[in-house]
């Protein structure tokens, strides 16, 4: 995501009648008869205009001041969750430049996928349904993020975090120690410690769904 905003800004830039302001949401959109519509940043900037494009996301502040925009859209949850980990080099008998996928057994809803980072290191991803918290409820992923709290983190984060019931990186990381000795024994001789003290969270993925006035999907 900052690849393409630093490439949409780069083209803007290059527009002789664009103009970039940043740091400045949107507040309000309302419509003026003189005018057409009037934008209401939140450092208090009011931009006339006679079209607004809401490109801000699934919880964009421009869809929702028109409701013939927003009862079109709705949130939907994946149900499954992402478990990453990062080793400082590549795990004995796994080469830089494959990728690997290992499923277990069906009664363990989660597989992963390892490869090399061009950087240097290995990626190690957990891909979880969300019947993996019926054996390993400890897993669970930090909450949903909140229309409200949209942004606060800034929109390059990725929203990393521990397991909602964790207090300490040291206790996920030892219950993945565990969890890993148990389900992928052979796997988890080739990990060191240091891959596990890596472990990061990430929230489920959601994403925006539109539907057309009349039901039709769009």
């Amino acid at each position: 995501r900052p690849s393409l905003v630093e490439c949409l800004e780069k083209c803007a830039s290059q527009c002789s009648s664009a103009i970039l302001k940043r740091g400045a949401g949107v507040l309000s959109v309302s419509r003026d008869v003189e005018l057409g519509l009037l934008v209401q940043l939140e450092d208090g900037t009011a931009i006339p205009a006679t079209n607004v494009v809401g490109a801000d996301g699934k919880w964009s502040k421009v869809r929702q001041w028109f409701p013939s925009l927003s009862s079109q859209a709705s949130i939907i949850t994946c149900p499954s969750f992402g478990v990453h980990l990062n080793a400082p080099r590549a795990p004995d008998g796994l080469k830089n430049d494959g990728t690997y996928i290992i499923k277990l057994s069906d009664e363990c809803m989660f597989y992963i996928v390892a490869s090399g980072c061009p950087s240097g290191g290995y990626s190690i991803s957990m891909v979880c349904y969300d019947e993996t918290l019926e054996r390993y409820p400890w897993l669970a992923p930090p909450t949903d993020i909140m229309p409200g709290e949209y942004g606060k983190g800034g929109w390059e984060e990725e929203n990393p975090a521990l397991p909602e019931n964790m207090k300490g990186e040291n206790e996920v990381s030892r219950q993945l120690q565990r969890m890993f000795k148990k389900e992928l024994t052979a796997f988890y001789k080739i990990l060191d410690k240091e891959t596990f003290i890596s472990v990061s969270v990430r929230q489920r993925t959601s994403w925006l769904k539109v539907s057309g006035g009349d039901g039709k999907k769009i």
